[in-house]
């Protein structure tokens, strides 16, 4: 059955290669650099399995715009997948700290994988969340100093 993937990320050359490589699998890809639109228009998120979200964007960093995303009104085909359940998100960051996982953990992101990516890790967790096995992590706990 072929899935629907929506990739926010501000670089038009990441996205189209994030296009290219994603449809390896036969899913449709859809490609946006408009973080904003995506976070306060109801449509934009309609029929998506997958979101994937680059952390930094100049005007709305992923994290933001999935709480924005998460805070709209409970059981809407936006804040849920079509099926009924929590939309799938991986979240792709340069810069991780353990505020980001925490937060990363608390909005529900069942991967963060770290750039630069690697494309058959990215390919792997795409199929898991689509799949379904992949399951949002508890972030790791902090460690006494």
């Amino acid at each position: 059955m072929t899935k629907t993937i929506l990739v926010v990320d501000d670089d038009p050359a990441v996205l189209q290669s994030y296009g290219r490589l994603l449809r390896r699998l036969g899913h449709r890809v859809l490609l946006s650099e408009d973080s904003e639109k995506v976070m306060t228009d109801p449509e934009s998120l309609r029929e998506i399995d997958l979101l994937i979200l680059d952390q930094r964007m100049p005007r709305t960093g992923g994290l933001a715009l999935l709480a924005g995303v998460r805070r709209r009104a409970p059981g809407a085909p936006d804040a849920e997948g079509p099926a009924g359940g929590v939309l799938a998100v991986i979240l792709i960051s340069a810069f991780l700290s353990h505020e980001l996982r925490l937060e990363a953990a608390r909005l529900g992101v069942v991967e963060i994988i770290e750039k630069p990516i690697d494309t058959a890790h990215l390919l792997a967790s795409v199929r898991a969340a689509l799949s379904g096995t992949a399951r949002p992590r508890p972030a790791e706990p902090t460690i006494p100093r």
